[in-house]
């Protein structure tokens, strides 16, 4: 008897709740449908536009947004038609209509901006064009053409604020990089007369190595570090070629001796102890 009593509670209930189920089916179904049909209206709209044919479009746009009031592309296309057709305020109704369904659909408010603009209303022509430049993404193209629009108005100052923080930002960046590679430059360049002023040295062209180290001492680069070789190395090579010079103008003496010219061996052993005194210091 119990099993008999519970099965008919569950056949009650089952009955009850199964309309339910197969109303919100139903609902569902239509719903899905309709909104189907709605978009297949808007494409065919959107074809007509495409050939030219506004007045087929509009038709076709109306039709899909009556079957979905809510359809938000559906509601600026038509706003974008009524506007080329001169029907002006009609088409700020759609396009406010398209802003209260969907707050964050962007093109409304390009279009409402530029359609303020055109009719000379300043003050709601800065005003969708701030929405659209506040709501868009620094870079795009629709975030900066609000931009240059609100620029343009001059009701905006923030926008003119930013850019001339951003330029000064960018001016700065630049002067960095300028000032980076200047410095790269300065050290590449004295590396390079480093090098060669070392290979210089251990070959014994104290000459050409001092020439070279002179030359990175006068290019001042910002490398510490290679300073302080290039000087340590300028000072050994000087000291070499003051040498071999003293070597050289003592062996011009003694030949200008040897042919009973004095005058000229004296300016040379003159220039010999003048190259000896530096490389005592």
């Amino acid at each position: 008897m119990l099993k008999l009593e519970l099965m008919r509670i569950f056949l009650i209930s089952l009955l009850l709740i199964f309309p339910i189920f197969v109303s919100q089916a139903t609902d569902s179904y239509a719903a899905t449908t309709v909104k189907g049909e709605a978009r297949v209206y808007r494409d065919e709209g959107y074809r007509l536009q495409s050939m030219g044919d506004l007045k087929g479009a509009l038709a076709y746009y109306q039709k899909a947004v009556q079957m979905d009031p809510y359809y938000a592309e559906a509601r600026n296309d038509l706003g974008v038609v009524y506007e080329a057709l001169g029907e002006d305020d009609q088409a700020l109704r759609e396009y406010e209509e398209v802003i209260k369904i969907d707050p964050n659909y962007l093109a409304a408010y390009t279009n409402l901006a530029f359609l303020y603009e055109k009719k000379g209303d300043v003050k709601n022509a800065t005003e969708y064009w701030k929405k659209r430049y506040l709501l868009g993404q620094a870079g795009d193209y629709w975030w900066e053409v609000s931009r240059q629009h609100l620029l343009k108005l001059g009701t905006y100052p923030e926008v003119r604020k930013e850019m001339l923080e951003e330029r000064a930002a960018r001016l700065s960046r630049e002067f960095i990089y300028k000032r980076e590679q200047e410095r790269l430059r300065l050290v590449e360049e004295a590396k390079l007369h480093f090098d060669i002023g070392s290979r210089a040295l251990k070959q014994g062209d104290a000459e050409v190595a001092v020439a070279e180290f002179r030359t990175v001492l006068s290019l001042d680069p910002p490398d510490e570090e290679l300073k302080k070789q290039a000087g340590r190395l300028y000072q050994e090579a000087e000291r070499l070629y003051l040498r071999k010079k003293a070597y050289s103008d003592t062996k011009s003496a003694l030949e200008f001796i040897a042919k009973d010219d004095y005058l000229s061996a004296g300016e040379k052993l003159k220039d010999a102890l003048d190259s000896v005194f530096r490389v005592a210091q």
